[in-house]
């Protein structure tokens, strides 16, 4: 993205944080400080940087999103992200979240033949390349989002030629996958919705084998391809991701939190939270 794409428009003199925009499904984010690689949940989205740099790691795999590239996360996933941002020159970005039905329309249109010899990775989750097209088309969101009234009349086709050319980017073999029924890509995405939905809930890998119609074998191997965890650890990742939420902007209490989590003891699940963020429970009630 030209720098140019955001001079003289109000994103620029925004507080840090996340701020909601004329269309529901489209988020600014904003920070002028440094953040070191900490635990974040993506979910079904497209992230559009327009100043700065953010770097994504999945296990031993790092995925950069800055000007130059975009990231697409077809699924729920739990990465560690660190933010390269100064007061000078903050970290911008807008989060959209993927149409699941237009997706699956672009998807379904799209000459799949013209994608076998495309580049190829397991995870759910890929960066590619900031085209012209591209360019264009996130400076014609950023114009209507405004406006109430463009947002409401226009944002579905500018998201629609979004959607598609990111569908029809180098690498977004994965993303069609995840969106196309009945093969195992797809599959592994109905599980992470469950997982997202229910994870309050004593979900174990036999359930979520069964809800994708696998063997649990088949199941355990393309979940632990796709999101880089076993079902237990990505089910532990998500429940202490949404418990630091309670904590955070619930203000709940620590105790509360571990029993709606079914933690049996406090002490255990300050222990489970410690070793995943680096700090308790009570440190993070602190922080807010």
């Amino acid at each position: 993205m030209k720098k140019s794409i955001i001079e003289n428009r109000e994103i620029l003199h925004i507080e840090d944080g996340i701020h909601d925009t004329n269309l529901k499904s489209v988020k600014i984010f904003k920070t002028k400080n440094y953040e070191p690689k900490s635990p974040l949940i993506y979910d079904v989205c497209l992230i559009l940087v327009l100043q700065g740099k953010k770097i994504a790691n999945l296990a031993n795999n790092s995925f950069t999103f800055d000007c130059d590239n975009y990231l697409v996360v077809p699924t729920t996933l739990p990465l560690e992200c660190e933010t390269y941002a100064t007061k000078e020159e903050p970290f911008i970005c807008l989060l959209i979240s993927l149409d699941r039905k237009i997706m699956y329309d672009i998807i379904e249109k799209l000459n799949h033949d013209s994608f076998k010899n495309k580049d190829e990775n397991s995870f759910g989750i890929f960066s590619d390349k900031v085209t012209n097209e591209i360019e264009d088309a996130t400076s014609k969101l950023l114009d209507i989002l405004e406006s109430k009234e463009e947002s409401s009349i226009l944002a579905n086709g500018v998201l629609t030629e979004l959607f598609y050319r990111i569908a029809i980017g180098k690498n977004a073999k994965m993303l069609h996958k995840m969106f196309l029924e009945e093969n195992k890509e797809s599959k592994i995405a109905k599980a992470l919705k469950t997982i997202h939905d229910n994870y309050k809930d004593n979900i174990d890998t036999d359930t979520l084998a069964r809800v994708c119609d696998m063997s649990v074998s088949s199941f355990h191997n393309h979940f632990k391809k796709i999101t880089s965890h076993t079902p237990l650890q990505y089910i532990k990742k998500i429940r202490l991701t949404k418990a630091k939420d309670l904590l955070v902007k619930y203000d709940y209490k620590v105790v509360d939190v571990a029993n709606e989590l079914g933690y049996d003891n406090p002490s255990h699940f300050s222990r489970d939270f410690k070793s995943y963020f680096g700090f308790s429970p009570k440190e993070a009630k602190a922080s807010c």
